[in-house]
């Protein structure tokens, strides 16, 4: 069951970071967000993908789902926390 509580409170707050929030308008906030989520996915994807590769040739063992899907988590969320300073402060 821990195995997958962790991954399922990632991935909420992975979805709340990845909300592009517009004040009065539902609908905009709704398409930037998902126009954001298919630009950003991808490369949180291959990146995890990335390092997955990586710890299977170093250690030799390739990780669990749940194990992956916890990487690409914590990777989703690194980059969403760039992408927003991004966003909202356009630094």
């Amino acid at each position: 069951m821990r195995q997958i509580i962790g991954p399922a409170i990632l991935a909420l707050i992975y979805l709340l970071a990845a909300c592009r929030y517009y004040p009065g308008q539902p609908l905009e906030t709704l398409l930037a967000t998902g126009s954001h989520l298919a630009r950003s996915l991808p490369v949180a994807i291959a990146t995890a993908y990335l390092v997955v590769l990586v710890m299977r040739k170093v250690s030799g063992a390739t990780p669990a789902w749940p194990g992956r899907a916890k990487i690409f988590l914590v990777i989703a969320l690194s980059f969403e926390f760039l992408y927003a300073l991004h966003h909202y402060y356009r630094v």
